[in-house]
C-alpha cells in the first residue's frame, strides 16, 4: 500500500478530507522532521497502543573489512530506527 492509498483509505473510513489526513501523516512520519523522527532522535520511544512501538537502537563502533581490497575500516557507532509490533497486531495478522 502506498502513502496515497493509505490516505484515501483513512479518509473513506473516517470521513475526514484527504487533505487533512495527508497533513497529519506528514507531521507524524516526515523523515527527519516528523514527530516520530524527532522523538526517536531525542532518545524516547513512540508507543501507539494496539499497533506497536517505534524506538532507536544503538549499534556500537566496529571494524569492518572492504571485500575488494581487504583494507580494515572503522565504522562509527550510530543509532537506527526500529519497530516492535504490538501483540494484538501480531495476532490479527495470523
Amino acid at each position: 500500500m502506498t502513502k496515497s492509498e493509505l490516505i484515501k483509505k483513512i479518509s473513506e473510513k473516517s470521513g475526514v478530507p484527504q487533505g487533512s489526513v495527508k497533513k497529519v501523516l506528514d507531521v507524524m512520519f516526515r523523515p527527519g522532521k516528523g514527530i516520530i523522527s524527532i522523538t526517536l532522535k531525542g532518545g524516547d520511544k513512540v508507543t501507539i497502543s494496539g499497533f506497536g512501538t517505534f524506538f532507536a537502537r544503538k549499534r556500537s563502533q566496529r571494524t569492518a573489512r572492504n571485500p575488494r581490497n581487504g583494507v580494515e575500516v572503522k565504522v562509527p557507532k550510530r543509532n537506527y530506527p526500529a519497530f516492535k509490533p504490538a501483540k494484538s497486531l501480531k495476532e490479527s495478522i495470523k
